[in-house]
């Protein structure tokens, strides 16, 4: 597939937030859903980061890192700017054909 049919990654980090939001309160602890709602505004953030090798163990095929996208999203520590408490992984298809999302949620 070519680069320029795909998904742009700023669509993809709103996509990918768009339905976190849609399913983070049954899909997370009540008391993570309370945390992310009261700190989001001051600390939270949705982030393109590189594509980690483990998702295939996850979603069961071959990830190709052009076609598809990993966002976090959670609480940055504000002392050194990371993100530190992610509350989900997404990895999100560019594909406009082929649309995927796979999550992997905190857990406790």
């Amino acid at each position: 597939m070519e680069a320029s049919n795909l998904i742009a990654y700023d669509d993809v980090i709103d996509a990918a937030y768009d339905i976190f939001l849609e399913m983070a309160a049954d899909s997370l602890e009540p008391a993570d859903v309370i945390l992310f709602t009261a700190q989001f505004e001051d600390r939270g953030a949705a982030e393109l980061v590189e594509t980690k090798d483990d998702w295939a163990e996850h979603v069961g095929f071959d990830v190709d890192k052009d076609v598809y996208a990993e966002v976090r999203i959670g609480l940055v520590n504000e002392e050194n700017d990371e993100l530190d408490d992610v509350f989900a992984r997404l990895l999100v298809s560019r594909d406009p054909d082929n649309k995927f999302c796979h999550i992997l949620w905190k857990r406790d």
